[in-house]
């Protein structure tokens, strides 16, 4: 429901306009005024002007009619009637009238009168909206490795007592943390207390919550933003009724209701994925460690490569480390090569497939066993150029070139959305010599189909997840060995069993190294290390292969060995020198304004007050020009502080306090412990 908040509101805004009338649903809004409202809606909220809100309060589940059968034998008049009891009967002489009459609406009338004639009776029942992946074969319960033993009788512990107690699951990718999670939580449930259970991506939710629900059942519910509203609305209430004690979900499953919690777990707990990058910012991990302690319950962050800031409290002793050091399988941890582009590219070879890749993926295909390609790059190529005057199709709303998709012939920005078809000439000289550059995930797909006619290829990028059910489709064909080689950017190297991949295949290793970001090289050592870790899961051997122009980089050549332990001090070692997170605290200040002159004054102002009160708190770095210098048609200014991060808070309220004069300051994003600068 959207309602407007202020009445002298500017006018010639459609939306202001509509809701002068008074409160509207956003489907009202839609319907009205065409297209998608949530971003001008958006917009309106940032500037006070429109509040959106969900009445939780109506818990009116959808509500069904069902036929059940009252006398037999009957006998019916006409083929309708007939066909009517048929059905009822083969149904076991109760079901739903939506589905006695999907295929023929006409047997609708006939339903009404066998109802007449007491034949059978109409009830309503209450039918919640179940997503549709949760349905799932009851797997075996595999007995505990004795390294999984050791894990759970210390949980098993700890959720028995009851309280707060922090865990760091140190495992290695296929050491079995999922078991152990499962068997975590059925302690839990035993002593009838909630669980909750945290992924980073949507596109993990499916394979998961299939696993849950043949293991527990019924009282497993879903959450995350890509199901439909009724699917959300019904799944919010049968946790809040204390219908479903188990929850799955993305971040925002983190604030579910799920009354005395007795376990909370965050899976891949380093990934940045956790982190809402919108207002109201948060780090779904930092909000399930707290609600833990709040509500007193054990909390288990499990990653293979855990965030150094999570290491760095099990070092102190702030969380109780957990290891599960050794692969479940005979087979151990794939092998891993490095492919030097250098070399190979010297020689000629095309950047995409080198002769080791190629030759890997054809001897796959020819053993059938399936393959996996990451390249963290969407789109089809990743620039136009003009190789008349050297300039490169950009965005006309933010500082970043377009990248093109659908095999070259759109070309797109990945920050706004701005969006037209591939020019055909300079917008600069109005030259018609332009050259692709670059490659992303839509062209990998087709080096791939190219040198391997007979292969079944398919992708899996943020793209493709834009469609309701598309990601459910392709990892359910792959699951199912109807494609051979799944490309896709790091949406498949986590979380994800598949025992037939033999063949990990990381086409560019660096991309990601070379970004202004301190976070660069513990993001490419976790992706990396975890990539690898979806070969070789099963009974057959996996092997790894990498392709880098850095081949001699410590993320790499970490990753390759599997080495955690030397990364953390190697990079501890940088963090520390620098002043950067987990060695000190850090907050990252954002100054936007359509003008840029306008954004540097205010920045510049702000910063002279923050070096005020700096000297022994904190530092201050900038302004500068961010990263990403202009974003939505908006300059983006950045100040950067580094220090004691309640005298940092305390200091940037005051400035913009200063500065603005009012509690809320449009065009101003403050990030307390962000995961990115960009």
């Amino acid at each position: 429901m959207a309602r407007l908040l202020r009445a002298d509101a500017p006018a010639g805004d459609a939306y202001v306009e509509a809701l002068r009338e008074g409160p509207l649903r956003v489907s009202t809004l839609a319907r009205r005024l065409g297209g998608d409202p949530a971003s001008r809606l958006a917009r309106l909220r940032r500037a006070g002007l429109v509040a959106v809100e969900q009445d939780l309060a109506a818990r009116g589940f959808r509500r069904v009619q069902v036929a059940v059968q009252t006398r037999a034998p009957f006998s019916p008049r006409g083929k309708a009637q007939a066909e009517v009891v048929r059905r009822l009967e083969a149904a076991g002489g109760r079901a739903r009238v939506s589905d006695l009459v999907r295929d023929r609406p006409a047997l609708r009338s006939a339903v009404g009168r066998l109802a007449k004639a007491g034949v059978l009776r109409i009830e309503e029942e209450r039918a919640a909206r179940i997503p549709g992946v949760m349905e799932g074969e009851v797997p075996g319960r595999p007995e505990p490795t004795p390294d999984q033993a050791k894990v759970l009788a210390v949980l098993g512990d700890a959720v028995a007592r009851g309280g707060y107690a922090p865990f760091v699951l140190h495992g290695v990718t296929g050491s079995g943390k999922t078991e152990v999670y499962f068997r975590a939580a059925e302690a839990a449930l035993a002593a009838g207390r909630g669980v909750i259970l945290l992924l980073p991506e949507i596109a993990l939710t499916p394979l998961l919550v299939r696993a849950a629900v043949a293991r527990f059942g019924p009282t497993v519910a879903v959450l995350h933003s890509e199901l439909s509203m009724g699917e959300r609305h019904d799944q919010w209430w049968r946790i809040r009724e204390g219908e479903s004690r188990i929850v799955v979900g993305a971040r925002s499953a983190v604030f579910a209701p799920v009354s005395d919690l007795g376990l909370l777990v965050v899976d891949e707990e380093h990934e940045a994925a956790y982190k809402q990058e919108e207002s109201p910012r948060y780090h779904a991990r930092d909000v399930a460690v707290m609600r833990a302690k709040l509500e007193g319950a054990p909390i288990v962050l499990g990653s293979a490569t855990p965030s150094l800031e999570s290491h760095a409290n099990a070092v102190k002793g702030k969380y109780r480390r957990l290891v599960l050091p050794v692969r479940i399988g005979p087979r151990g941890l794939p092998k891993v090569d490095v492919v030097d582009r250098r070399e190979v590219m010297k020689a000629g070879a095309e950047p995409i497939l080198t002769p080791p890749l190629r030759e890997a993926l054809a001897d796959r295909l020819a053993r059938r066993e399936q393959s996996l390609l990451l390249l963290n790059r969407r789109g089809y190529a990743t620039s136009l150029l003009c190789r008349e005057c050297g300039q490169q199709a950009s965005c006309p709303n933010c500082s970043v070139f377009l990248t093109l998709h659908r095999g070259g012939r759109h070309a797109m920005c990945h920050y706004c959305g701005y969006q037209v078809p591939a020019p055909t000439a300079c917008g600069f000289c109005r030259g018609d010599y332009l050259r692709l550059s670059g490659y992303g995930t839509e062209k990998v797909v087709e080096a791939v189909q190219a040198a391997l006619p007979s292969a079944r290829v398919d992708r899996l990028d943020r793209d493709l997840a834009a469609r309701r059910g598309a990601v459910e489709k392709v990892l359910a064909d792959f699951e199912a060995g109807r494609t051979d080689v799944l490309v896709g950017t790091q949406m498949i190297a986590k979380g994800h069993d598949f025992p037939k991949v033999t063949l990990v295949g990381v086409v560019d290793a660096d991309v990601g190294l070379g970004l202004p970001d301190f976070r660069a090289a513990e993001r490419t050592f976790q992706l990396l290390t975890q990539v690898a870790g979806r070969a070789g899961r099963a009974d057959l051997a996996g092997e790894v292969i990498l392709q880098s122009h850095l081949p001699d980089h410590y993320a790499l050549q970490l990753a390759c060995a599997q080495d955690y332990e030397s990364f953390f001090e190697r990079e501890m070692e940088f963090r520390r020198t620098m002043g950067y997170p987990p060695a000190s605290a850090l907050v990252n200040l954002v100054l936007r304004s359509r003008d840029a002159a306008a954004a540097a004054a205010d920045a510049d102002h702000v910063a002279r007050r923050l070096r005020e009160g700096a000297p022994g708190r904190y530092r201050v770095l900038g302004p500068a020009r961010a990263p990403l210098a202009r974003l939505k048609q908006e300059h983006r200014v950045q100040i950067l502080l580094k220090g004691d991060r309640a005298s940092m808070r305390e200091a940037v309220r005051s400035a913009l306090v200063e500065r603005y004069g009012e509690t809320r300051w449009p065009g101003v994003a403050v990030d307390v412990d962000p995961v990115s600068v960009m």
